[in-house]
Order: structure tokens, then sequence, then C-alpha cells
């Protein structure tokens, strides 16, 4: 099920997705194909990829704070999508995505929604 952001949101995510791909300093090729799908796939349009990429990734994080469960969990999914693109572990990609689970919340969430599976 696909979760809907307002612009804000969608240019939030688009930060930490480039703080992700960014993150090992290596951009792999597959890295940018999973992040170019989910533009498409979240619909967005130059202006919030503009706004996304100007972003300061601590407002970004504070943004995604604000949005709702579901919203966090979707974003935590479409980082470990840019995360697993590149079929190679990297510890600073794990560390960012941890740092951004606990600035968030989604450490929470997670560890709540595996209590309940």
């Amino acid at each position: 099920m696909k979760i809907d952001f307002n612009e804000t949101q969608k240019a939030a995510v688009v930060s930490l997705l480039i703080e992700m791909i960014n993150a090992d300093a290596e951009v792999h090729p597959n890295e940018c194909a999973v992040f170019d799908s989910i533009c498409v796939e979240y619909g967005i349009c130059d202006d919030t990829f503009s706004l996304g990429r100007s972003l300061n990734s601590m407002v970004a994080i504070d943004i995604m704070k604000r949005m709702s469960d579901l919203q966090k969990l979707a974003t935590a999914q479409l980082l470990t999508r840019v995360i697993d693109a590149d079929a190679k572990d990297d510890d600073k990609e794990i560390q960012l995505f941890n740092i951004i689970c606990k600035a968030t919340g989604v450490d929470v969430l997670i560890n709540a929604k595996e209590g309940v599976d």
C-alpha cells in the first residue's frame, strides 16, 4: 500500500534519500535507478525535487518527525530500498539509517510492530 505525502513531506523524503545515496561516498547506478523509480512512484515534480535537494538533512528529519506513523514507516522502507539497491552492506548507510530512525521515532515503531507480529 502506497502512503500519501504532501509536497513538503515529499521534499523531506527526497532530501533523506539523497543523503542515503551519498552516505558511502559512492553513488551506485542502481541507487539512482531506485531513487528515480521512487520519484515516479510518488509523483515528485521538479519543484519538489529541487526543494528536497536544497533542504538541510536536519530540517528533513524534523519534517519526518511530524509525519504520521505510517508515513514514517513508509519513509524508512524507501530508505531501505536505496540501501539495498547496490547489493552491499555499508556501515555508513546503516549508521545513517539508524540515526534517522532514532531521531524520528521509527525505531520505536519498528520494535512495536515486531512485537505484534
